[in-house]
């Protein structure tokens, strides 16, 4: 199988994946819609995208670095995201875990994964009206011991290993979805600021996560109702895509956990998504596009790169 290309961006509770969609984060949405034109033009079959879970599926009953979903795979449907069943690829879920088994590597594997929108809002406006396939890889971003960019980048370069001897034939696309800077509340049960019930949630909460998604859904309406912002770091996010850009990432890959949290806050610890999907990539990124927006408490960040000539947007 071939990996026709990659597609780094951010995700945010904020946007309705409407391409029409004019305001803040407009910039953002039109270089998704670019890059989405990118998905149909390289023909790929399937979409592997590295993402996060925020405490809808994954909790620290058992809490792995990495989840390859090798079988059935559900949407857990919050802020507009796919809910249900969608397509997935369970050969090359466990063809892809074998491999990254035999190069040194311990994913869990999981044959009835649930996403939720870390992973599936970027599936779902890149790909989710074209008949293309979702290899879900969850990476914990979420608190504890996260492993490191490094080792991220590494498990993303084995995956990329992996897809490419994939006997069958066929075009991948990966996807890094997280990030960038912003920083909501922690929810890491190893946080000593993090609040008892939320600790408890955190580790406890499988059977909760309905309740537990309403409120914070809710929570996200009256904030933008009222025009709350958040806080993000320019400088840090347009710093990190122009790394993306070069041919060393050294720079990124040597940061430590609390370098990151301190440079882009709580959320941007899922750029961990993005450094795996360009392991699995294996080369620099071609064009990106920035759209620092506050109001979506996100600075929101769209990079991509093709394996055939593709159009290249400037940096913005």
């Amino acid at each position: 199988m071939e990996i026709a290309g990659f597609v780094g961006m951010s995700h945010t509770p904020s946007w309705d994946l409407s391409f029409d969609h004019r305001g803040p984060g407009e910039q953002f949405v039109a270089a998704v819609g670019e890059a989405r034109s990118m998905v149909r033009d390289v023909a790929c079959d399937v979409l592997v995208v590295f993402g996060p879970d925020h405490f809808r599926n994954f909790f620290f009953d058992v809490m792995p670095s990495f989840c390859i979903g090798s079988g059935e795979v559900r949407g857990f449907g919050d802020y507009s995201s796919p809910k249900g069943p969608l397509p997935g690829h369970p050969d090359l879920g466990r063809f892809v875990a074998s491999r990254v088994m035999e190069n040194g590597f311990d994913p869990a594997v999981s044959l009835n994964m649930s996403v939720d929108h870390g992973v599936t809002q970027a599936y779902a406006a890149l790909a989710a009206d074209a008949q293309v396939r979702l290899l879900p890889i969850m990476v914990n971003c979420a608190g504890g011991p996260m492993p490191s960019l490094r080792r991220c980048h590494d498990f993303g370069r084995a995956v990329g290993e992996a897809i490419r001897a994939f006997p069958s034939a066929g075009r991948a696309l990966v996807v890094g979805s997280g990030g960038l800077s912003h920083s909501p509340p922690s929810a890491s049960p190893f946080d000593l600021a993090v609040a008892e019930d939320m600790r408890d949630y955190a580790v406890n909460g499988r059977n909760r996560a309905a309740e537990f998604n309403a409120l914070r859904e809710m929570q996200s309406i009256e904030r933008r109702k009222l025009g709350g912002t958040g806080p993000i770091n320019e400088e840090w996010d347009r710093w990190f895509l122009q790394t993306l850009a070069s041919h060393d990432l050294e720079p990124v890959l040597n940061l430590s956990a609390d370098a990151l949290l301190g440079e882009a806050g709580v959320g941007g610890q899922e750029v961990r998504a993005w450094i795996a999907a360009m392991g699995a990539w294996g080369a620099p990124v071609q064009s990106s596009t920035y759209d620092p927006t506050p109001t979506w408490i996100t600075g929101m960040g769209c990079a991509t790169a093709a394996a055939a000539p593709a159009t290249k947007r400037e940096a913005s």
